[in-house]
C-alpha cells in the first residue's frame, strides 16, 4: 500500500505533463521565402594559392617548396595519418604512466609529442622521397 501511495503522485504529474504538452502547439504563419543567394565562384584550392604566393621572386625555392609539399602529401596519404593516430595513443599511454603525480599534464604532453613523432615517422615510411625533398627545400637559398 505504501508503494502505491508513493507512486501515485509521480505518475499523475508525469501524465499531466505528457497530456498538457501535446495540445500546446502554437500555429505560426509560414515564414517568408528566402531571397535568392548570389552566385559566387568557388575559391581556388588553398594549397595551390599558398604555394603560388610563398616565394614570388625565387623560382628555385618555390619549386623546392612545391616538390616538398607534394612529397609530404603523398607520405601523409600513404600512412602518415594512421601512424599519427598510433603515435598519439602510445604517447598518451606512456605520458599518463610516466608522469604519475601530475598525470594530466603527462597525458596531454605525451599525446601531442606522440602524435608529432608518429606523423613524421608515418610520412617518412609512407613516402621515402619526403625526407630528401624537405632537406632540399631547406638547403635551397
Amino acid at each position: 500500500m505504501k508503494m502505491a501511495k508513493t507512486l501515485v503522485l509521480p505518475v499523475l504529474v508525469t501524465a499531466a505533463l505528457a497530456a498538457g504538452a501535446g495540445p500546446a502547439v502554437a500555429q505560426l504563419p509560414a515564414p517568408p521565402p528566402l531571397p535568392a543567394l548570389p552566385t559566387v565562384p568557388p575559391p581556388p584550392p588553398v594549397a595551390a594559392m599558398f604555394a603560388e604566393q610563398t616565394w614570388p621572386g625565387n623560382e628555385t625555392k618555390q619549386d623546392a617548396f612545391k616538390n616538398m609539399t607534394d612529397e609530404i602529401n603523398t607520405g601523409w596519404v600513404n600512412g602518415g595519418q594512421q601512424r599519427m593516430m598510433i603515435g598519439s595513443f602510445v604517447g598518451l599511454a606512456i605520458g599518463c604512466v610516466s608522469i604519475f603525480p601530475n598525470f594530466m599534464a603527462g597525458c596531454m604532453l605525451g599525446n601531442v609529442i606522440g602524435a608529432g613523432v608518429g606523423a613524421v615517422v608515418g610520412i617518412d615510411e609512407g613516402n621515402p622521397n619526403a625526407r630528401p625533398a624537405v632537406e632540399k627545400f631547406f638547403a635551397t637559398p
